[in-house]
């Protein structure tokens, strides 16, 4: 169960920096051709929250580096990855490429043979027991 709890505080991570990018492509494209520039992007509703997810991901990443070691921990982050190419094409219509694709099969390889490894031995610095 406290495995659970530590884990979710890196998918939690996730979660909230892949929603303050999309929310920061929102931002971008409701701010158009502005000429009061640094006013027009501090009163965006979008900006505001893509700030606020960016702010809860710092929070939440510290709890996950608390319980699992950075060389462990990190390597998922780029699941945002996944999460941002996916949003892409279905929020703003973006192309998916098949160098895109390939990419995140690289990475998806990486991140399993780190879990892998992780569970064959205690990582120096692990702190969980």
């Amino acid at each position: 169960m406290r495995d659970a709890l530590n884990l979710s505080f890196i998918l939690l991570s996730i979660m909230f920096q892949s929603a303050g990018g999309v929310l920061g492509k929102y931002a971008a494209l409701t701010l158009g051709e502005t000429l009061v520039f640094p006013f027009s992007v501090i009163s965006n509703f979008f900006y505001s929250l893509s700030l606020l997810c960016l702010l809860l991901q710092a929070l939440v990443w510290q709890q996950a580096l608390m319980h699992y070691p950075l060389s462990f921990a990190y390597p998922f982050m780029s699941l945002v990855n996944f999460v941002i190419l996916l949003s892409s094409a279905v929020l703003f219509g973006e192309g998916v490429t098949i160098t895109n694709i390939v990419g995140l099969c690289l990475i998806s390889i990486g991140i399993t043979m780190l879990s892998r490894e992780r569970g064959r031995s205690k990582i120096h610095g692990d702190v969980r027991s």
